[in-house]
């Protein structure tokens, strides 16, 4: 065998050591991505949103009670149908309002017996976010309803006094909501022909009620397109706040001319002078408790004119 000079054993040495940086190299780049070795940390996974909480949903309770439980042929009850929701939440009154409807309802009564219109206590003065102006009921509203016997109703029989009832509730948002609910009453042909005097709860819904607006309490004069409500002179002087009808005279702006020491509602257009101006009046007197009362002022016939309560 031929021994290797000098050059063999160089030309072998470079033989291997590149053969080694072949091999290395590719062992190198995978040992720095071994499962087992240290590599650029992966960005920690980005945590869910939070769930958002499900909107508040308001309970609503429908109930009623009657007075008297009893009724001779003829004779009449009062039907007190209270809505109440839970605390912070609001109902609507049956006027006009900006935003949401009034609690409505559908009435079934035995044959021959009628019904009158519900009675609305006074509610409260609503602004919301983005003027909004509405009149409220806050937590719970009682409404009051006289429904009357036939005269020829059967008597010592049970009859049903039914009514369906659709209505808004709000806070921050809105929900609707619906029941159904009865009544009885007894036709007793003994039953007292003349009404018994109320129940205290009775009584203090109907302190609720608003009144007729006395004589020689505001004056009410026109000024052209304005209607100028204010006290009669010596009359004390707290603040007025008008609550206009669903049928009331469309006024320009109710937000900023419903409310003061004294009233200047502006028409919204020569139009609206054609048609009433009506609603409540909220009289707020010094020491004492608000007082609600119904006005009514014919529409503005052109000529200015001066009308007392």
């Amino acid at each position: 065998m031929r021994s290797m000079g000098a050059t063999g054993i160089v030309a072998l040495m470079l033989y291997v050591t590149r053969k080694s940086v072949i091999i290395l190299l590719p062992a190198i780049l995978l040992s720095l991505v071994a499962p087992g070795c240290r590599r650029a940390p992966e960005p920690a996974p980005v945590p869910e949103a939070a769930a958002a909480p499900a909107a508040e949903t308001p309970r609503v309770s429908l109930t009623a009670t009657v007075e008297p439980v009893a009724v001779a042929p003829g004779g009449a009850v009062t039907v007190a149908w209270r809505l109440a929701a839970t605390p912070g939440w609001h109902f609507y009154w049956d006027g006009r309002n900006d935003s949401g409807f009034a609690p409505r309802q559908k009435l079934f009564l035995p044959d021959g017996w009628t019904a009158g219109p519900l009675q609305w206590p006074t509610p409260e003065r609503l602004v919301s976010p983005g003027d909004i102006l509405d009149h409220v009921y806050h937590d719970e509203v009682v409404m009051l309803q006289e429904i009357t016997a036939p005269r020829d109703a059967a008597a010592a029989g049970r009859r049903e006094l039914r009514a369906d009832w659709q209505w808004l509730t709000c806070k921050d948002s809105c929900v609707p909501g619906r029941d159904s609910l009865a009544v009885a009453v007894t036709v007793d042909p003994t039953a007292a022909a003349a009404p018994a005097a109320p129940s205290p709860a009775l009584a203090a819904v109907r302190a609720r009620l608003p009144q007729p607006l006395p004589a020689g309490l505001v004056t009410t004069t026109w000024d052209g397109g304005v209607l100028r409500i204010a006290r009669t002179a010596g009359t004390p002087g707290g603040r007025l706040t008008f609550m206009p009808a669903v049928d009331c005279a469309e006024l320009a702006d109710l937000l900023n001319d419903g409310q003061g020491q004294a009233l200047a509602l502006h028409l919204s257009s020569p139009a609206a002078g054609n048609d009433p101006v009506r609603g409540l009046l909220l009289v707020e007197d010094p020491g004492a408790a608000p007082r609600a009362f119904h006005i009514d002022v014919p529409g503005n016939n052109t000529e200015p004119h001066a009308t007392g309560g």
